[in-house]
C-alpha cells in the first residue's frame, strides 16, 4: 500500500491510487485493495490508522478528512468502500455524516471508532446505519479484521463494544424532555429558569430532575450532568450560564 507522509494533519489529505481511472464506477471500488477513508479531528488517530493499514496488502487509505471538511467534501474521486469515523465526532454529527454517506452511496460501510462502546453517541451511530463499532483501545488488534468484515457485507462489533451496548440497552433511556432539562441544568439554569424556558412549573421540573437522577443513578445534578456528557446524552457545553 502506498502511503504519503504527513507530519501535521491540516484538514484533508487525499490519496489517488495509480489505478484511479479504473474507479469510474462504484462497483470498481469493491475490487482489491479495500478503499478506506479516515474521518476525525485527532491527527494521532489518523497516524495510527495510516500505520496499521500500511501493513495490510489488501487495503488502501484513500483519504484523511477532518469532521468539519467532511460535511462539504465530494466523494466522487474517493469512492471509499469503508469509512472509519473517529470517536471525536459527536453523536448528532455522526448521524448526519452517516446519512450523508448513505444518500451518496447506500453501499458504503461505516465503522465507528468509539472511546466507550455503550454510550449514546455509539448507539445513535449504530441505529443510524453504522456497520461496525470498534473501541479505540482495540484498534491496533482488530482494525484490519473489522474492515474486512464490513467490506464483505457483514457487521462487526468487537466483544467489549457488544457487552457495553447490551448493558446500556438495559438501562431506561431519558426521554426527549428529560434530555432538554438535563441540557439546561448543564447550562447552569436553576429550576425556576428551566420552568420558565419550558413553560412549565418548578414542581414539574423537580419531578423531571428526580427521574433523571434515578435513570442515570446520579447522586445530584452535577453528577447527572457529568454522566450525561460522558455517555453522549448531551453535548459538552459550559456548566455556567
Amino acid at each position: 500500500m502506498r502511503v504519503e507522509q504527513a507530519s501535521v494533519f491540516t484538514g484533508i489529505t487525499l490519496r489517488e491510487p495509480a489505478s484511479a481511472r479504473l474507479l469510474d464506477t462504484r462497483e470498481a471500488r469493491w475490487e482489491m485493495p479495500i478503499r478506506v477513508l479516515s474521518v476525525g479531528d485527532d491527527p494521532l488517530v489518523h497516524e495510527g490508522v495510516r500505520a496499521l493499514l500500511g501493513a495490510e496488502n489488501d487495503m488502501e487509505l484513500v483519504g484523511e478528512v477532518a469532521s468539519a471538511q467532511f460535511e462539504t467534501m465530494h466523494f466522487t474521486s474517493l469512492l471509499p468502500a469503508v469509512v472509519l469515523m473517529g470517536s471525536d465526532i459527536t453523536g448528532h454529527e455522526s448521524v448526519r455524516a452517516i446519512a450523508r454517506l448513505q444518500s451518496f452511496d447506500p453501499g458504503v460501510r461505516v465503522i465507528v471508532i468509539a472511546s466507550r462502546g455503550g454510550d449514546v453517541r455509539t448507539r445513535r451511530a449504530i441505529d443510524a446505519g453504522a456497520h461496525g463499532c470498534l473501541l479505540s483501545s482495540n484498534v491496533r488488534a482488530a482494525l484490519a479484521q473489522a474492515i474486512r468484515t464490513v467490506a464483505s457485507g457483514r457487521r462487526f462489533i468487537d466483544g467489549d463494544s457488544a457487552l457495553q451496548l447490551m448493558q446500556s440497552r438495559t438501562e431506561e433511556d431519558l426521554k426527549a424532555r428529560e434530555i432538554q432539562v438535563l441540557e439546561l441544568v448543564a447550562a447552569g439554569k436553576a429550576n425556576k429558569e428551566i420552568a420558565y424556558e419550558l413553560s412549565t412549573t418548578e414542581g414539574t421540573v423537580k419531578n423531571y430532575i428526580k427521574k433523571i437522577l434515578g435513570k442515570l443513578h446520579a447522586s445530584d445534578r452535577t453528577h447527572a450532568v457529568v454522566i450525561g456528557i460522558a455517555r453522549g446524552i448531551i453535548e459538552v457545553r459550559a456548566l455556567s450560564a
